[in-house]
C-alpha cells in the first residue's frame, strides 16, 4: 500500500470536523505507518489541536486567508505522493482507503473522486433536476497536483471543485467512484 496524506481544512469542515476525524481514525488505526492526517487552520486553536492529536493527526496553523492557499501550503509541507482532500459531504465506508489504493496503484488512475452512492431518480425528475458532480473526497497523485499548479490560492469553498475541473481539462485520468 502507498502512503497517503489526508489534508483537512478546519474552516471547510466547520462543525463536521469531529465526525470527519472519527471516520478517518479507522484508516489511521488500520494503516498507522501509511496514513498521515493533517488538519490545517488559519489560526492557532488549542482545542482544535487537542482534538486532532487525540486521533494521532497533525495540527498545522497556516495563517493564509483562503482554503486554496492553505491547501497548497499543507501539500508543500508533506513529502507524501498521494494526497486526499475530504469535503464536508463525504460519506466514507470502512474499506474506502483499500479501494482508493487499488484504483490508484493497480488501475493507474491519476485521481479518484469518491462520491456518495445515490439512488436513481424517477424518469420524470431526471430532466428537472441535474445533479452536480464534484461533491466528494478527492484523491490525487502529487505529480498531477503540482503539474496543474495546485489549488487556486484565491478560491475558498470552490477550490476543490476548481482543482477537479482543471485536472479533467488537462487530460488527467479521473475516476468518479461511488461509495
Amino acid at each position: 500500500m502507498d502512503a497517503y496524506c489526508i489534508i483537512i481544512d478546519s474552516r471547510l469542515m466547520a462543525a463536521r470536523l469531529p465526525r470527519c476525524l472519527a471516520t478517518l481514525n479507522h484508516a489511521v488505526a488500520r494503516y498507522p505507518d501509511k496514513v498521515d492526517i493533517r488538519v490545517v487552520s488559519d489560526d492557532d486553536n488549542d482545542s482544535l489541536a487537542t482534538l486532532t492529536r487525540r486521533i494521532g493527526a497533525h495540527f498545522e496553523p497556516v495563517p493564509l486567508r483562503s482554503i486554496g492557499a492553505r491547501g497548497n501550503e499543507a501539500v508543500r509541507r508533506t513529502p507524501i505522493n498521494t494526497l486526499i482532500f475530504p469535503t464536508p459531504r463525504m460519506h466514507l465506508i470502512a474499506d474506502w482507503l483499500d479501494k482508493v489504493d487499488h484504483l490508484l496503484t493497480h488501475h493507474q488512475w491519476d485521481a479518484v473522486l469518491l462520491t456518495p452512492r445515490r439512488r436513481p431518480l424517477p424518469q420524470g425528475l431526471k430532466r428537472l433536476w441535474q445533479r452536480e458532480s464534484g461533491a466528494g473526497t478527492l484523491c490525487v497523485r502529487r505529480d498531477w497536483f503540482e503539474r496543474i499548479g495546485g489549488f487556486d490560492p484565491s478560491l475558498d469553498e470552490s477550490a476543490h471543485s476548481d482543482l477537479l475541473v482543471r485536472l479533467r481539462a488537462c487530460q488527467a485520468r479521473v475516476l468518479e467512484f461511488p461509495l
